[in-house]
């Protein structure tokens, strides 16, 4: 079932609908005007489709910009990222939450329909990007129509075919391979410890208490495993570590503050301006400045 944090974030829409069944839901939102960069955890693997304007995804290895007709399966633990809309646009996007334990029982049940020989040996950047195609358009505008009938809402059992349906549309497809390579390596157990969720996830904009649910542990637990790990608090670690890589990208890069406050994975850049002054005694601009030529 989605989870507050996301209600949250979609109730800022001008329009936001829900469909929910089998604890997957089907979102329909619009927006027609944005003036922050809003960032959201994604605890369950989603399928994006953006209908018109544009929208981003961050995953802890890549950074993904998709515009309309364009599409995305990304596993969880990735973030949305709403950008400022152009002028004269508007966004809107059809997503997909899937769980991981309906994942494997699709997986189990419909893997006859990829040949062993088939699966391909992948090193997944955390996403599937792909184009919607006719077949896609025809799934996109079926789940449309089913919000349009608010006076007669669909049974949960046709909800839930709805989930099946478009894994079974990327199946079949002329990607089916690797498109079944990539949501088996999604669901690979890794074993990963906490030391491997931190540093995959250190430049990322997520905070403690999404590491700590990346890591199977409750928000008590990880700070508490954190702390024996790296003798310090998650929070002031990982500002450490931003900061410094902040400093790198000023030192080696050319790109400005904006671009250098969300790749080091702050939210804000007046926030990052502010703790990088308080760390380095001078503002990021003048920290720049001050490089040898």
């Amino acid at each position: 079932m989605i989870d507050q944090e996301l209600i949250t974030y979609f109730e800022k829409a001008d329009k936001f609908e829900i469909l929910e069944a089998e604890n997957q839901a089907i979102v329909h939102f619009s927006i027609e005007d944005s003036s922050e960069r809003d960032r959201l955890f994604i605890k369950d693997n989603m399928l994006m489709f953006v209908l018109e304007g544009n929208q981003s995804v961050a995953t802890p290895n890549y950074f993904y910009k998709l515009e309309a007709g364009e599409s995305i399966f990304v596993k969880k633990g990735s973030v949305i990222v709403c950008e400022k809309l152009r002028n004269g646009k508007n966004l809107e996007c059809l997503l997909v939450f899937l769980t991981d334990d309906f994942l494997k029982r699709f997986i189990k049940e419909y893997l006859q329909m990829i040949a062993p020989s088939e699966l391909l040996d992948i090193n997944s950047l955390g996403a599937y990007q792909f184009f919607i195609d006719k077949w896609m358009n025809a799934y996109v505008h079926s789940v449309l129509s089913y919000f349009e009938l608010s006076d007669l809402p669909p049974t949960k059992e046709l909800i839930s075919h709805k989930f099946r349906e478009l894994l079974l549309l990327l199946i079949s497809g002329q990607e089916r391979s690797y498109f079944m390579s990539f949501l088996k390596n999604c669901l690979i157990e890794n074993n990963s410890n906490l030391d491997n969720v931190v540093k995959t996830n250190m430049y990322t904009s997520l905070n403690v208490d999404h590491l700590a649910r990346l890591s199977n542990l409750s928000l008590s637990q990880f700070k508490r495993e954190f702390k024996k790990q790296y003798k310090d608090s998650p929070a002031n670690w990982l500002r450490a570590k931003r900061l410094e890589h902040a400093s790198h990208l000023l030192m080696t890069t050319s790109k400005n503050i904006t671009e250098i406050c969300y790749e080091s994975g702050f939210n804000n850049t007046s926030h990052f301006c502010r703790l990088f002054s308080e760390n380095y005694k001078m503002s990021p601009l003048k920290f720049r400045q001050q490089i040898p030529a």
